[in-house]
């Protein structure tokens, strides 16, 4: 999940751009005879991984149509924040956009199942939950939300980082940890025992400068690449969570494509995730190793004590239960 913000006239009127550009793909009859050319949308930088990951899609896409689909990117939240992103594929002005799968539950409610804790016995498990559901996945989303979250866009656990060793629940006690804003990850937080504070990610930094928030949880490249290791001393391998962003297009404009396209953007979708898994996991092993030199202070910590003080949270929030429960039967 991604908190970057832009300015709102500016995000109008790239989105009545966009809109104009996306007419092709509005009137069925026409699709066959003619090039789509279609804008893509993230709120991060060119430079990270989800970036890429849309950009590999552009690229091999407009190899795979021949051509006849040409998807031109817009990184940073030029064209806004993930909501609005989604928001606008619904309206035919966005065609593509790379959201966190928890984003996706202000549409589609059971994908806040993507935010639960300790769903996965690792990242591999991760992937092989993915590619075990994704049809099933696909298709209920379509159904219910009118969107197609067309392939995963790989991130690695979740850590906490603080200024103390954490290494179990108890050690949580008091402290005051930034979570996005979502009732299901205050929750989380609240029954490790921590003091859970919401916050937009670009606040974190000068919070925990000020002392406002202790700590903070992400994959490890957001904690090191944002600098938060000038302000935390300490990281705990906690992996709590492994919430994977999406690539995500609109139902309606999938359905357009002729069989051809539909096997180009599907075959796509499968080739950037292959592209970027590899990557992704290279890249954590790097930076751990420069959090290592900076003498960070690193802590495994008891999984199963913090996996078993949020074991009711299926419960308090059931509406992933089906996928909890899906899930839980791939190997």
């Amino acid at each position: 999940m991604t908190d970057q913000r832009s300015g709102g006239l500016t995000r109008r009127h790239a989105l009545g751009a966009a809109a104009g550009a996306g007419t092709l793909v509005a009137m069925p009859s026409l699709v066959r005879a003619q090039k789509m050319s279609w804008i893509g949308a993230t709120a991060v930088a060119p430079t990270d991984f989800i970036a890429q990951s849309i950009d590999f899609f552009a690229k091999r896409v407009g190899e795979l149509s021949k051509g006849q689909i040409t998807l031109t990117n817009h990184h940073g939240g030029a064209l806004g924040g993930e909501r609005e992103h989604i928001e606008a594929m619904l309206q035919g002005a966005v065609h593509m956009a790379t959201p966190g799968q928890g984003i996706l539950a202000g549409w589609y409610r059971p994908a806040e199942v993507w935010t639960h804790p300790y769903l996965f016995k690792d990242v591999p498990h991760k992937d092989r939950v993915w590619d075990t559901v994704r049809d099933e996945y696909i298709k209920d989303v379509a159904a219910v939300a009118k969107l197609r979250p067309i392939a995963a866009i790989p991130r690695m656990p979740r850590q906490l980082s603080c200024n103390k060793v954490v290494k179990t629940p108890a050690d949580m006690k008091g402290l005051k940890i930034r979570v996005p804003e979502t009732a299901l990850w205050r929750r989380t937080f609240e029954l490790f025992g921590a003091s859970p504070t919401p916050l937009p990610f670009p606040e974190v930094f000068a919070a925990l400068k000020s002392s406002i928030i202790d700590g903070q949880e992400n994959p490890i490249a957001l904690t090191w690449n944002s600098g938060i290791f000038d302000a935390n001393t300490h990281l705990s391998m906690t992996e709590h969570m492994m919430q994977d962003n999406c690539l995500v297009m609109s139902e309606a404009a999938y359905q357009r494509l002729t069989p051809e396209l539909k096997a180009a953007v599907d075959q796509a979708a499968r080739d950037s995730e292959a592209e970027l898994r590899p990557k992704v996991v290279a890249d954590d092993k790097e930076i751990l190793e420069k959090i290592k030199a900076k003498k960070i202070v690193i802590s495994e910590v008891d999984k199963g004590a913090f996996a078993a003080s949020v074991k009711k949270l299926v419960d308090e929030f059931p509406a992933g239960k089906k996928w909890v429960e899906r899930f839980a039967q791939v190997g």
